[in-house]
């Protein structure tokens, strides 16, 4: 017997190829990273090549929506997030051994 899965919302951060930044939240990463690369994504991403920067995961879709607007109201909010991220891979990657690169 499964059991069932808890929802789940994301708060992520996309890198662009001239560096900007963008704040966006999804119940489903993937498919929404898949669309902001795809030419048929018709928002602001569009035209564009994207690389995930940071991603967090929330239970209630409210906290999430909560945090992602904080993030795009404050430009010190999220470089206090890209930090915090790069801070825990960096901690990963030591712990498995494996060499990481710092964007």
């Amino acid at each position: 017997m499964t059991k069932p899965r808890l929802p789940r919302f994301y708060v992520y951060l996309l890198l662009g190829e001239r560096g900007e930044i963008y704040t966006g939240y999804t119940a489903d990463i993937r498919r929404r990273f898949k669309e902001h690369n795809s030419g048929v994504n018709k928002g602001w991403t569009r035209g564009r090549r994207w690389r995930l920067l940071a991603v967090r995961c929330f239970l209630d879709r409210h906290s999430a929506l909560l945090v992602e607007r904080q993030l795009k109201r404050s430009k010190y909010e999220k470089r206090n997030w890209i930090r915090q991220e790069r801070s825990r891979i960096r901690k990963l990657c030591t712990r498995h051994g494996v060499k990481h690169r710092s964007a």
